[in-house]
């Protein structure tokens, strides 16, 4: 099936609003709530909390106001995250603007060369649109409490721009429906009798994290897999939101790749859990300070903060620190089969970028 509203009839248009619409890149707004709530921290500890006083207090006197362009597919995917920073730094007038990366950064670059910049901070997951800003001297280098511990692979070397937590669009199953052991963690698992029409993913041609999780996949088993993986009759749907609705109403049962919590959230039968062979998809979520930024102490707050070792350590998947323990029991993102810096060269070869694209596109939407 290819991307179709039919899911809206399966699943319910209200059930679709409640977790797309609602919903942060595949995951529902109560579980970034719950997570990012959990994530804002009352005070610093260490070092850093008088560092951070005084860039508080720079940024109330700058105007008190922080302005994030931030990627995704839902406009109030950062809400839980505003209002942890504003929650620890009260007086601060953060506004938060949600749109697709590669619209983010399109509206960007047309204000770069226009005039009138508006964010401070792109927290993007289009990687390859910092190396430009930086090659065109539009990014702020800025080297926060922290950003030493940040995977060297996360980082820029002049720390220019910097991974503030590490993402996966993994393996993910309704937790009702399937036990741990029956949940399907590598590819050749989705290939089976019982996962026959109770497959759903968001369509890989339109979102490159999605497609970097099927290149990864076509590496190890060769484009047969996609052959095979069509006939099971997978839902292929327009973002992640839809699929986490499609799971979360039993519609569906799991997804070759999605967006979870590590710990899951009471009421939302989501598992995420990584493959046992199959090399898989992460990447650092990425922010950077423009040049330009009209608050600059405010931005540079907002980055020390999302490197703080209490923000980290609650975070929704992996720290991008290598010195913080992750959420729910998880072991530290390099003790797993997935390339840290892979989705970052995937991104860099554009024109191989669209060759697989167009490529995927002849089985997902023939």
């Amino acid at each position: 099936m290819n991307i179709s509203d039919s899911v809206t009839g399966a699943v319910g248009r209200r059930g679709i609003l409640k977790y797309a619409a609602a919903g942060a890149v595949g995951v529902s707004v109560s579980a970034i709530a719950q997570n990012s709530a959990s994530a804002a921290p009352a005070a610093v500890s260490g070092d850093s909390a008088d560092y951070l006083r005084q860039l508080y207090q720079d940024a109330l006197d700058e105007g008190g106001k922080l302005v994030v362009w931030a990627g995704g597919s839902s406009p109030n995917q950062e809400a839980a995250t505003r209002q942890a920073f504003v929650t620890a730094f009260p007086g601060i007038d953060a506004v938060f603007t949600v749109r697709y990366s590669p619209v983010q950064s399109a509206l960007i670059n047309r204000q770069l060369a226009l005039g009138g910049l508006e964010p401070d901070v792109a927290q993007l997951q289009t990687l390859y649109d910092f190396d430009y800003w930086k090659a065109q001297n539009a990014l702020l280098p800025y080297r926060a409490p922290g950003a030493q511990a940040v995977f060297s692979q996360y980082r820029d070397s002049d720390y220019a721009y910097i991974g503030i937590s590490g993402r996966s669009f993994g393996r993910v199953s309704n937790s009702d429906l399937l036990t741990e052991a029956e949940a399907p963690r590598d590819a050749g698992d989705f290939l089976t009798t019982a996962f026959r029409d109770k497959i759903v993913v968001p369509d890989p041609t339109s979102e490159d994290a999605i497609l970097f999780a099927f290149y990864l996949v076509t590496q190890k088993y060769g484009l047969r897999f996609m052959e095979q993986f069509m006939e099971q009759n997978p839902l292929i749907v327009a973002n992640g939101g839809v699929a986490i609705a499609s799971m979360a109403s039993g519609q569906r049962t799991a997804s070759l790749s999605s967006l979870a919590p590590f710990v899951p959230v009471p009421g939302q039968p989501l598992r995420y859990v990584v493959p046992r062979t199959d090399q898989f998809m992460s990447w650092p979520q990425t922010a950077a300070i423009f040049r330009k930024a009209s608050h600059p102490a405010a931005a540079k707050l907002y980055i020390a903060w999302q490197l703080t070792v209490e923000r980290q350590s609650t975070g929704f998947q992996w720290p991008s620190r290598r010195d913080v323990t992750p959420p729910g029991g998880r072991q530290p993102i390099t003790e797993y089969n997935t390339p840290l810096s892979g989705f970052r060269e995937f991104l860099r070869d554009r024109e191989e970028v669209e060759r697989f694209r167009a490529l995927i596109k002849t089985f997902v939407a023939p």
